[in-house]
């Protein structure tokens, strides 16, 4: 465990590639945010395939045939400078505005209402509406108010970007740890095992996981 005033960073090679693994603690919609900056910022770095996972106590982002970073490289990619702009460039933010602004207007009343006596409007109706409503505006009205809301409960509510903010200014006052284990340790191993979610496999997820961890036991111990 990092002591206090550290920030613990690990890089493991598996076969899926090099794997960075960071341990802010700051909570899972936090590191949702600072997973989507740090690959958006690797990717600028190296052409590498890059993908990411979280958990409550970190995050770890994988990259395909790439050499390891150094710890000034890591430090750089922690810089809280520009954070908003890579954020929104990394996590789409003009999609996910898109679909709450469908919300807001549709508060707002600016959806055309069903027709009484007529068939209620149909979920993909109201989205083409509101979709359409959306572009207009980005065009023609780009700074109108009901777009800045979209956009500031995306930031506020989704992304948590104050706390966020803030853990990017911590994790850069502190003293960076970079290590290099040889295989997965008992803090990575959960973050590498929800990774492994989403990957295609004629095995059940649980009997990988459980193999893994009975090989991570015997080479520890």
């Amino acid at each position: 465990m990092p002591a206090h005033g550290q920030l613990l960073a690990e890089q493991i090679k598996t076969r899926e590639g090099l794997n960075l693994f960071l341990y802010p603690f700051a909570g899972r919609a936090v590191h949702e945010g600072l997973a989507a900056v740090l690959a958006l910022r690797w990717s600028r770095r190296v052409a590498a395939t890059f993908s990411f996972s979280v958990n409550d106590y970190g995050l770890v982002v994988t990259a395909t045939s790439v050499q390891a970073l150094d710890e000034a490289a890591l430090a750089s990619l922690l810089e809280p400078d520009a954070l908003l702009q890579d954020l929104s460039e990394a996590v789409n933010m003009s999609e996910l505005a898109r679909r709450q602004f469908r919300e807001i207007a549709r508060v707002a009343g600016l959806l055309p209402p069903s027709i009484p006596g007529r068939a209620l409007r149909s979920l993909r109706q109201l989205q083409a509406s509101s979709s359409l409503l959306y572009d207009v505006l980005r065009q023609y009205d780009p700074g109108h108010m009901l777009l800045r809301q979209a956009e500031r409960e995306v930031l506020e509510q989704q992304l948590e970007v104050a706390t966020l903010q803030q853990v990017v200014a911590e994790c850069a006052a502190r003293k960076l740890l970079l290590t290099k284990p040889r295989t997965l340790t008992p803090l990575s191993f959960p973050l590498w095992a929800e990774s492994r979610r989403g990957s295609l496999s004629s095995e059940d997820w649980k009997q990988r996981v459980r193999r893994a961890a009975q090989l991570l036991e015997a080479r520890h111990g």
